[in-house]
């Protein structure tokens, strides 16, 4: 009983009410008729398409423009001749973003697909995303609601979103998995039993699905088969670290209903501080910055060189004990580190009887000793200096950073 309450609270709280959806509603239609009296055949996807729009401050809509192979390079000039007033987002496929007050509109190129079609863009199948989604909640009206349960859900646990630097769960993957198992509760409940979900059955058996779909798309923790597409992994972003998390969070919720999990936290340096000084941690802060396009490329970028940097510095024995990223879009991010530091750490050389290899290990170390069969050496490790060696790695990788202690 708590859980339902908690529930209707909730979406009490996420469910947009008449006079929002109505001003979205119309500042689309206007949009349309613009697109549409260019000769544009454009059509309304995401969330506001298929009914499973949330309470947000700032809206985007999606709008699909279905154009042919050939218009698809000459998308900016179709859209300059409507004298809408845009900025241009390059990408796999590049697309227009307007800006209304508080709602953006998303102007995306899409390809009309049948059944012979080759797709090399994902985003060509969203309009029959949209097509799929409306047909189950037709046949069940209360899915609207559970999948913004579970949107809601994933977006303040930080585990919504398919771009690389989230690795979550996209909007679409959301909206199969609550339809799959019928309910929010019932997804939170059983997401963990089933390594791969195949809601249509194209496939007899695992072996099939590991046979049929390309390795790429097999990496993820659990393979959720398109129903639209079989041969596509629709959780195919989704990483073990946002999956696992996501698991952690459920299990929580369901042992304790409340509606503390459906509000997002902040990043609270404050306490991130407290818990490195208890735990006697040195604490780092990385400034870092790209200069490629803002969005899932630079926050990519800006989260791989991250990563790459916790690598290094547990090579050196340096061990990361929590970390946190923060990227709210642009071309900068900044991360945190508590670090449990080792000044002295044991090199580990050759074997005595490799006796040119012990040479050169003895010529650029002025202590050696014999430990467990090999030639060792300590040598003082300083997390400054691991952070300043990589910065000639972090620009070949189209990024740059800065440090301080903390």
């Amino acid at each position: 009983m708590k859980t339902e309450k908690v529930l209707s609270n909730i979406l009490e709280k996420i469910s947009i009410n008449k006079e929002e959806l109505t001003k979205i509603i119309k500042e689309t239609k206007d949009i349309l008729q613009i697109l549409k009296k260019n000769k544009l055949n454009a059509n309304v996807g995401g969330s506001l398409a298929k009914g499973t729009i949330l309470r947000k401050t700032n809206q985007d809509v999606d709008i699909f423009i279905i154009l042919r192979p050939e218009q698809i390079p000459n998308f900016e000039k179709i859209i300059a001749k409507t004298k809408l007033k845009y900025e241009l987002v390059h990408g796999s496929r590049d697309y227009i973003k307007i800006k209304r007050e508080n709602i953006l509109f998303e102007l995306i190129p899409v390809l009309k697909l049948n059944k012979k079609s080759k797709v090399d863009n994902v985003t060509d199948f969203s309009l029959i995303h949209v097509k799929y989604i409306k047909g189950v909640i037709s046949k069940n009206k209360k899915l609207s609601d559970e999948i913004k349960l579970a949107k809601a859900f994933c977006h303040a646990n930080n585990t919504y979103g398919a771009e690389s630097y989230i690795g979550g769960f996209s909007g679409y993957a959301l909206e199969v998995l609550v339809s799959y198992y019928g309910g929010f509760k019932k997804f939170l409940k059983n997401i963990n039993k089933e390594q791969i979900i195949d809601p249509k059955k194209y496939f007899k058996n695992k072996s099939e699905v590991l046979r049929e779909l390309n390795q790429s798309k097999l990496q993820s923790p659990i393979i959720l088969i398109d129903p639209t597409y079989k041969y596509r992994n629709v959780c195919a972003g989704l990483t073990k670290e946002t999956y696992e998390l996501f698991t952690k969070k459920a299990k929580e919720f369901l042992k304790n209903p409340s509606e503390e999990f459906f509000k997002r936290k902040e990043f609270d340096l404050n306490n991130f501080l407290e818990k490195a000084k208890r735990d006697k941690l040195a604490v780092y802060r990385l400034n870092m910055k790209t200069n490629r396009q803002e969005g899932d490329i630079a926050g990519t970028k800006m989260k791989k060189l991250f990563k790459f940097l916790i690598r290094q510095l547990e090579r050196k024995e340096q061990k990361v004990i929590y970390s946190e990223f923060i990227y709210n879009n642009g071309q900068e991010a900044e991360g945190y580190l508590a670090i449990n530091s080792k000044e002295l750490i044991e090199i580990v050389g050759p074997k005595p009887d490799m006796k040119d290899a012990v040479k050169e290990f003895k010529k650029v170390r002025k202590t050696t000793y014999l430990s467990k069969g090999f030639i060792c050496a300590k040598e003082k490790v300083s997390i400054e200096n691991i952070f300043i060696s990589n910065n000639y790695t972090a620009e070949s990788m189209g990024t740059g950073f800065d440090f301080k202690k903390v």
